[in-house]
């Protein structure tokens, strides 16, 4: 190591971000550990220079629902109940809500599962999780919880539409 800082192999490991590839010539021991292991690579292949390993950057991720604010789910209080029709090849008539949330946003839901009692001023849960089908439709109502029934008679998926377990004869 001592030799390749001696000789000035020790290539854009420089703390203030200076441009890439300028040579720094650094103490071995001041340098970071990333920057030791290349340099030791380096001098154990026989190259005679070493990778520059510039800062990571890491890119923020953009959050697709601002809605949820990032939580899981948000509560919301119904503002109407609707249905509409789906997209082109699909026919059908679809059972969805506008909510305002209790950030304040108005949003669109969709109910799932077979029948529903919800009318205006119901308070709801939402999820994320957009209907493929219907054009605008982010969220889904999450039931078995608040104003929000569950569906009756269900036995297979039980935990989606917040079905209770069925009895034992």
């Amino acid at each position: 190591l001592a030799q390749a800082w001696a000789q000035g192999l020790l290539l854009g490991f420089d703390g203030a971000m200076t441009a890439p590839m300028e040579p720094v010539r650094r103490a071995p021991w001041r340098l970071p550990l990333l920057a030791l292991a290349a340099l030791w690579m380096a001098c154990q292949s026989g190259l005679s220079y070493v990778p520059y390993l510039g800062p990571k950057i890491r890119r923020k991720r953009r959050n697709l629902n601002r809605e949820l604010n990032g939580g899981p789910q948000r509560s919301g209080v119904i503002t109407r109940v609707f249905t509409t029709s789906p997209k082109k090849p699909n026919s059908a008539v679809r059972k969805v809500a506008r909510l305002k949330l209790t950030t304040g946003r108005e949003v669109t839901a969709y109910i799932p599962g077979e029948g529903h009692s919800l009318q205006e001023f119901s308070t709801v849960l939402m999820r994320g999780g957009r209907v493929k089908d219907l054009v605008g439709v982010k969220f889904r109502l999450v039931r078995g919880n608040r104003d929000f029934g569950p569906v009756a008679g269900r036995m297979k998926s039980r935990s989606k539409y917040g079905a209770p377990k069925p009895e034992k004869k």
